[in-house]
This record gives structure tokens, C-alpha cells and sequence, in this order.
């Protein structure tokens, strides 16, 4: 265990890691404010089901297709190289649309992106770490990511700030457009790191004579059931999006936020200025969701690395078994919240998204490591794609299901559409768990401790 707990990281999974906190700072500059976004573009909880659904898919399709094709050319940089540079170009274009649905063409090609670049990244960590760190490294990775999202949100606030007070503008639409348009200075460092830094070993012995040829038939049952099952539980996961458009209304109905972002003085002093009652009002639901947002990947960041490394110990499947709890847990809390006071209804998402925080601290890095663990080097590419397709496939779905939900109910049921689309989620993700605990086997390879 002391051998373990003393092998270090390797610089080039530092440097991935880097990157993808540059990426993700980029990236989260603009989402937490796309439901205040979509809102003052004239639509609602559907349409933003939609721009998810249609994001996540697409990524989801190119992260297969890139695996297979950076495991039969042995070369996984390139397609890493590609795949941030289209996100650090298309991201920006979400500060010009005139229309939600224009969102969605620019979102798609952000995920395609990150669908080029996702397989390879994943196995090129892979293949730079030995086997009984490697949760450990992927953890790591998504805590270098998950500081992006921290500084993302805390650079759309410090932007927002700046074109309020040094540059006058009085409306909140022209200061979230010159904001997403400003995320392509973090995305244009990655894209450097990775020219620069980034550094991979040729694999000449697993390139293949047939560069498109692909059957699941190299897979073994075990395999394939796990990615089955990781498609049932996303059915009932949907978009964080969701996440934030149900704190907003909240925060619409109470208080609560007006009254903690009064208790910093420089916030206080921006908003007083700004506007009448309603604006201001407007402008506090500007600033506390990417706040909230941030609070949620500070957590994420603290724990994604010892728990990746716990799955080093107690096993991949018991870990990811915790998180899905931990997962189905808050979703059912977050259908039951519209019963709280308003005000009540503020404090308590801090609480849930906290506690959401270590689903994904649980899982990203001992489901990405799992994958590896079963699998052979030379179809490493090719199983992360499937993966990525496994929890991608059921994204669009989720998304327009969990939007439908929402949106119908609360039109027959006013306030009550988060109830039935969360608890809907909270319920497919104890289904998952169980199936995960008795069909699927781990890897005898892993050793505790």
C-alpha cells in the first residue's frame, strides 16, 4: 500500500489535466448561465432539454468513432489536439444568437469536440500510468477539470463585474453575450498546452491493417453489461442544467440570494446601481447560480482525487455503487424541495449540491478506470468510445424526457414539474444500482490495498 500511496503521476497526465482545467474554465464561463440565458431568449425547461440532449449525443457518437480510430493508428494526440481546438472556436458563437435554438447548432459542435478528443484523452492516461494508480490518475484528471469549473464561473462573475461597472453596460442580455464570447482567452491556453506539453509514446504494435474495422464481438458479456447498464442509469440522468433551472426558481421566489449577495460589499454596491427592483432581481440570479456552480466543483475538485484512489482499494464497483446512491438520494430530495418554504428551498440545494458533488467524485475517475481494468491496451480507444456512447446514448433521451416532464407538469401541476422529472431520475438511478451489484463482475486484476 505504502508502494502505491509513493508512485507519482506522471507530467503527461499532469499536463492532460491541465488542459482540461483551461477547457473546463472556458466551458463553465458560459453554462451555469445558459438557463438565465435561455429564459431571456423567450423559452423554457423543453428547449433547454433539447440543446443538452442534442449536445451530449453528438459528443457521444464521435467519442466511439475517434476511439477506434486512434487505437488503429496508435496516435492519440492528434485527435486530441482537434477535438479542443473546435470547442475553443465554436464555444464563443453562444454570445451572437439571436434564438434558443441557435444554441443547439453551437452547443453540438462544442460536443463534437469534445467527442473527438474524449477517447483517446482517456486512453492516453491510460497507457501513462501504471495499473495500480491508474483510479488515482483519473481521478486526478477530473479534479484538474473540476478546478476549471471552479475558476469558469468565478471568470464569468469577474467579467460580468467588469462590463457593469468599468464599461456601463445596464443590460443583463449584452453583458452575458460579451461574457461567453470572452471564454475563448482559456480555451485558446489548452489548445496551447497541448501543442506545447502534451506528450504521448508512439504505439506502433497495436496500429491495425483495417483502420475501420470494429466488432463487439472483441468484448466479452461482462463488458457489455456494465455499458447496458450505464445506459439505464442515464436515462435518468439529466443535464445538470436541470440542476441550476430548478434553483433558479427558486431563487425567483425567494430572497434568500438577494439577501447573501447583498453581504459582499462589492456585489452589493454593482447592484444597487443596476437598474429598478426587477432588473436587479435579474441580475442576482446572474451572479449566484455561477457561485452556486462553483461551490459544486470546489467540492468535486477536493474529493475526485482520494476517491478515485479509493477505488484503487476497495474496488471500482463498490465505489461507483456509492456514488449512484448518493446520486438517487439528492434527485428524490430535489423532487421533494417545492414542499419547502421558499427561502428553505435556497438553503437546501446548497446542501443537495454538495452532496451531488461526491456523485461525481465517487464515479468519474472508478467508471473510467473500471474500463481499463477490463479491457486490453490495443481496445482501449475503441471501449472508452463505448463507453462514452454507453453514457451518451441515453442522454438525448433523459434530457427531453426529464424536459418534458418538467414542462408538462408544471402546466397541468404549477410548481410541481420538478417533482415527477426528478423523481422520475432519482428512481431509474436505484434500478441501475442494483443491477450494477449483482450482474456485473470486477476485474480480479485489482488488488486491495
Amino acid at each position: 500500500m505504502n508502494n502505491t500511496a509513493s508512485k507519482k503521476i506522471p507530467v503527461s497526465v499532469i499536463m492532460l489535466g491541465c488542459v482540461s482545467l483551461f477547457t473546463d474554465a472556458a466551458t463553465e464561463m458560459i453554462y451555469p448561465l445558459i438557463p438565465v440565458y435561455v429564459a431571456a431568449l423567450g423559452s423554457g425547461a423543453i428547449i433547454l432539454g433539447v440543446i443538452e440532449g442534442v449536445a451530449e449525443t453528438a459528443a457521444a457518437m464521435l467519442k466511439l468513432i475517434s476511439g477506434i480510430i486512434s487505437d488503429k493508428l496508435g496516435r492519440r494526440k492528434l485527435p486530441v489536439l482537434i477535438g479542443y481546438s473546435l470547442s475553443t472556436v465554436a464555444r464563443p458563437f453562444t454570445g451572437i444568437v439571436s434564438n434558443a435554438w441557435q444554441i443547439v447548432i453551437i452547443r453540438m459542435f462544442d460536443r463534437i469536440g469534445k467527442g473527438i478528443r474524449s477517447a483517446p484523452r482517456d486512453a492516453l492516461i491510460a497507457s501513462s500510468v501504471d495499473n495500480s494508480i491508474r483510479g488515482r490518475a483519473y481521478g486526478f484528471h477530473r479534479a484538474m477539470d473540476h478546478s476549471g469549473a471552479v475558476v469558469g464561473p468565478l471568470l464569468a462573475i469577474t467579467s460580468l463585474m467588469v462590463l457593469i461597472v468599468w464599461f456601463d453596460i445596464r443590460d443583463s442580455l449584452s453583458a452575458l453575450r460579451w461574457t461567453f464570447i470572452l471564454s475563448i482567452l482559456p480555451g485558446t491556453l489548452a489548445v496551447v498546452t497541448v501543442v506545447f506539453f502534451v506528450k504521448e509514446v508512439a504505439t506502433d504494435n497495436i496500429r491495425k491493417s483495417h483502420l475501420f474495422k470494429f466488432s463487439l464481438k472483441q468484448f466479452d458479456g461482462n463488458f457489455i453489461a456494465y455499458l447496458l447498464i450505464l445506459v439505464l442509469f442515464t436515462i435518468g440522468n439529466s443535464s445538470d442544467a436541470f440542476l441550476l433551472f430548478r434553483l433558479e426558481e427558486a431563487i425567483h421566489k425567494s430572497d434568500a440570494a438577494v439577501d447573501f449577495i447583498n453581504g459582499i460589499k462589492p456585489l452589493r454596491v454593482m447592484v444597487s446601481s443596476f437598474g429598478g427592483q426587477e432588473q436587479q432581481k435579474q441580475l442576482v440570479n446572474l451572479l449566484f447560480l455561477p457561485l452556486m456552480w462553483s461551490f459544486f466543483h470546489i467540492i468535486k475538485a477536493a474529493f475526485s482525487t482520494p476517491f478515485g484512489a479509493l477505488s484503487d482499494n476497495i474496488g471500482r464497483k463498490m465505489t461507483i455503487t456509492i456514488g449512484w446512491a448518493i446520486y438517487s438520494f439528492v434527485y428524490l430530495c430535489f423532487a421533494v424541495l417545492v414542499f419547502l418554504p421558499a427561502g428553505m428551498q435556497v438553503a437546501s440545494t446548497f446542501i443537495l449540491f454538495g452532496m451531488y458533488a461526491l456523485y461525481y467524485a465517487f464515479t468519474e475517475g472508478a467508471e473510467k478506470a473500471f474500463v481499463a481494468d477490463v479491457v486490453d491496451e490495443e481496445k482501449r480507444g475503441s471501449a472508452f468510445g463505448l463507453y462514452n456512447l454507453a453514457v451518451g446514448a441515453g442522454t438525448l433521451p433523459a434530457s427531453v424526457i426529464f424536459g418534458f416532464l418538467y414542462g408538462y407538469f408544471n402546466i397541468r401541476f404549477p410548481g410541481f414539474g420538478g417533482t415527477v422529472a426528478f423523481g422520475f431520475g432519482g428512481c431509474i438511478a436505484l434500478l441501475a444500482m442494483i443491477l450494477l451489484s449483482t450482474t456485473v463482475k470486477e476485474s480480479t486484476t485489482i488488488e486491495a490495498g
